[in-house]
């Protein structure tokens, strides 16, 4: 019965969001014709995400920086959409059709603009959005696949209009046949027992590691762009496992364009010893170099240049910004770069001064 009530209250919130008649919206969340219980995935309490390839989990992950970065409170079916965009099977699949995440996040800028709200920390789904996830597992199983990944969301987005306008908009007119063709049903339905198994597995699981590289939002300006572009590179050439904040610093430091290198040449310093610096006391140094960002410097990415950036009351996010929040935010590792600065304290106020700077969006 407690199945029941959950699966019932899951169809009435898609009902209250799409207009659509009870049996379309049990259908739609993978429940039977006859208006009986649905699915064993929808019958299953507990946070949909579990079941998803780490591809899948990290695209959901992301989905609350996209909704974040454009001011949003909730994360919506259409976030979803844009950071799957982003990585993997969905990234290569719409490149085919020549739709690139950045035509996403135009276009969703074109229908509903920013948001009036800083958002931080965990950003909550929408009930829309969650019926997209429990959507796309039932997908997945229907096709013979256990474990959903990105392309399995976008056959969950049928029945969002704003997510399906914006692929219609830009010339993908048909998702779910388009998906089929692209990836064709090759086996048999997922057994149900097979199914249940995994829903108890998928429920204990924790985030892949290593976690999501965040993309490079489209706030940032192409010099805090290249900036992050660079403190991967310096995490490389340190073969570091992660990118940390100080691989950021470096980026930021060692760039010759943007608002950072123009506050450098009003001190007219140069910290030539940075890198060696950061050689010297070695940060996080793996077998295997990932490329994946740390907690701590995802943040710097995602929320704390936001934060900045709120403060001073501009929207496009610069080098100026990113240093600032690196600043605000510094560690041990970050401290020992910014003693090889003579003055650090004057190269923030120069960066204030610069700001918001000539770069480019």
């Amino acid at each position: 019965m407690t199945e029941d009530r959950k699966a019932k209250r899951a169809v009435r919130s898609r009902m209250a969001q799409t207009g659509e008649k009870y049996t379309v919206a049990l259908r739609a969340l993978g429940g039977d014709d006859g208006g009986t219980r649905p699915s064993v995935a929808m019958g299953r309490a507990g946070d949909p995400i579990g079941c998803f390839t780490d591809q899948g989990y990290n695209a959901i992950l992301l989905a609350e920086d996209e909704a974040r970065m454009l001011g949003r409170s909730c994360v919506e079916p259409e976030h979803l959409l844009l950071a799957a965009a982003r990585i993997g099977n969905v990234e290569r699949f719409l490149a085919a059709w020549d739709v690139r995440a950045s035509a996403i996040y135009s276009a969703l800028l074109q229908m509903g603009g920013f948001g009036p709200e800083l958002v931080l920390g965990r950003v909550q789904r929408s009930p829309g959005t969650d019926a997209v996830l429990w959507q796309a597992i039932t997908a997945a199983h229907e096709r013979g696949i256990r474990a959903p990944s990105t392309e399995h969301l976008l056959l969950g987005l049928q029945g969002q209009d704003v997510a399906i306008a914006v692929l219609r908009g830009l010339g993908l007119l048909d998702v779910t046949e388009a998906v089929d063709a692209r990836y064709p049903v090759k086996r048999p339905p997922v057994p149900k027992e097979i199914v249940e198994r995994y829903a108890l597995v998928a429920s204990r699981r924790t985030a892949p590691r290593p976690g999501p590289i965040p993309p490079v939002f489209e706030r940032f300006t192409n010099e805090a762009h290249r900036a992050i572009e660079a403190g991967v590179e310096s995490a490389r050439a340190l073969n570091s496992g992660y990118v940390t904040p100080v691989h950021l610093l470096l980026g930021l430091l060692e760039g010759k364009e943007g608002v950072v290198a123009d506050a450098l040449t009003l001190h007219q310093q140069r910290p030539a010893n940075a890198s060696s610096r950061a050689t010297t006391e070695g940060t996080d140094r793996l077998p295997q170099v990932t490329g994946a960002f740390t907690e701590e410097a995802r943040r710097l990415v995602a929320e704390q240049v936001l934060t900045v950036a709120n403060r001073l009351g501009h929207r496009s996010l610069s080098t100026g910004h990113l240093l600032l929040a690196v600043l605000e935010n510094a560690d041990n590792e970050t401290l020992e770069i910014l003693r090889a600065l003579p003055d650090a304290e004057q190269i923030v106020v120069n960066v204030r001064e610069v700001l918001p700077g000539n770069e480019h969006p």
